[in-house]
C-alpha cells in the first residue's frame, strides 16, 4: 500500500466515523419525534419513487450515449451503453471513484473509442450533470418557504447560471482551460474534442429533466414511508435530495457519497420539519438508490454477458476450421 492510498483510507475512515458520531448525537437529541414515528409503507408510492429514479438513470445513460456518438467517429448502441454504464456504476461503492472510468475505457476501446475520448466525455457529462443539478436544487431552495438557506442560495444560483452561460457560449476555450487544469493536477493527457454548442444545450436540457425526476422521487418516497409533506414544502424535499447527491459525488473519499449525502440531506430537512423526517428520509433514499444501482447493475451485467456470449458464437461459426468442416 503506497502513501496516497493509506492517506485516502485514513480520511475515509475519519469521515465515516465523524458522520456516524454526528447522527448518533442528533438521534439522542431528537429521540422523542423518532420514537413517536410509526412506519407505514405505501408500496404504490415507493414503486412510483423507484420508477422516477429509474427515469433519471436512463436519462443519464442516454446523455452519456448521445455524447459518445456525437463527438466520436465510432458508434455504440443504446442497449450496449446501458450495459456498460450501469455495470461500471456499481464500482462507485469502492473508494476512489475512478474504477468506473477504467472499466468503461477497457470496454469502449474494443469498440473503437480512444481512451482520451472516453475520459473527455465522462468529464463533460459529469460536469454538466452536477452544474444543472445544483442550479435546479438551489432554485428549489429559493422558492421554498421558511428555509434559512436563501441568503446564500440566491447569490450562488446567479453565480452558477452565469458560469454555465459562459461555459456554453465559449465552450471550446473554457473546456480547454478546464482540461489543462485537470491534466496538470492528475498528470494526464486528456485531449480536447470538438464539442458543439447544440450538444451542450441538449445535455443541459436532458440532465435538467433527469434532476427533476430524481428530486420528485424523494417527494414520492416521503409519501411511501408515511410522511405527508405539505405541497409548499415539496420543493425543500426535492432540493435536499438533489443537492445532497451532488455533495456525495464531489466527496471523492466517500464511497458512493456514503455519509456525506445523508448528512447534507439531514441538515436541509432539519430546517423544514421537526418530525422524524430528517432522519428517516435520508436512509430510506439511500436504500432505494442502492436497490436501483443493484437492479440496473444486474441488468447491465446480464446484457454484457449475452453480448460477449453472442460474439463468441459468431467468432466460432466464422472460424476457418469450422467452415472447412462444413464444406
Amino acid at each position: 500500500m503506497n502513501y496516497k492510498t493509506a492517506v485516502k483510507n485514513i480520511l475515509t475512515i475519519v469521515l465515516l466515523s465523524s458522520v456516524v458520531y454526528f447522527f448518533y448525537y442528533e438521534v439522542q437529541k431528537n429521540w422523542e419525534p423518532i420514537k413517536s414515528y410509526h412506519l407505514t409503507l405505501n408500496i404504490k408510492f415507493i414503486a412510483l419513487s423507484f420508477i422516477a429514479i429509474s427515469i433519471t438513470y436512463l436519462l443519464n445513460t442516454f446523455c452519456w450515449y448521445f455524447a459518445l456518438n456525437s463527438i466520436s467517429n465510432a458508434k455504440i448502441t443504446f442497449p450496449n451503453c446501458i450495459a456498460m454504464y450501469h455495470t461500471s456504476n456499481l464500482t462507485k461503492y469502492i473508494p476512489g471513484k475512478v474504477w468506473s472510468f477504467a472499466i468503461q475505457i477497457y470496454w469502449l476501446e474494443k469498440s473503437g473509442f480512444p481512451k482520451s475520448l472516453v475520459l473527455y466525455v465522462n468529464i463533460i457529462t459529469l460536469y454538466i450533470s452536477l452544474a444543472v443539478s445544483m442550479v435546479l436544487g438551489l432554485s428549489y431552495l429559493v422558492v421554498s418557504p421558511n428555509t434559512g438557506f436563501i441568503s446564500f442560495a440566491l447569490p450562488l444560483l446567479f453565480l452558477l447560471i452565469t458560469i454555465q452561460i459562459i461555459f456554453v457560449r465559449y465552450c471550446s476555450d473554457v473546456i480547454k482551460v478546464l482540461l489543462e487544469v485537470i491534466n496538470r493536477i492528475f498528470k494526464r493527457d486528456i485531449m480536447y474534442f470538438k464539442t458543439s454548442i447544440i450538444l451542450l444545450l441538449y445535455l443541459h436540457l436532458i440532465y435538467g429533466i433527469a434532476a427533476f425526476s430524481y428530486g420528485f422521487s424523494a417527494y414520492l418516497l416521503c409519501i411511501g414511508i408515511g410522511f405527508h409533506v405539505p405541497v409548499d414544502q415539496m420543493f425543500s424535499v426535492m432540493s435536499s435530495v438533489i443537492i445532497s447527491e451532488v455533495a456525495g459525488i464531489i466527496a471523492i473519499i466517500a464511497p458512493a457519497g456514503l455519509g456525506v449525502r445523508e448528512g447534507v440531506m439531514y441538515l436541509q430537512l432539519k430546517g423544514i420539519s421537526a418530525t422524524a423526517l430528517p432522519f428517516i428520509l435520508p436512509f430510506s433514499a439511500r436504500l432505494l438508490s442502492m436497490f436501483a444501482d443493484v437492479f440496473f447493475g444486474a441488468i447491465g451485467f446480464i446484457m454484457l454477458k449475452r453480448k460477449y456470449h453472442s460474439n463468441d458464437k459468431c467468432e466460432i461459426s466464422n472460424s476457418p476450421e469450422i467452415n472447412k468442416r462444413s464444406m
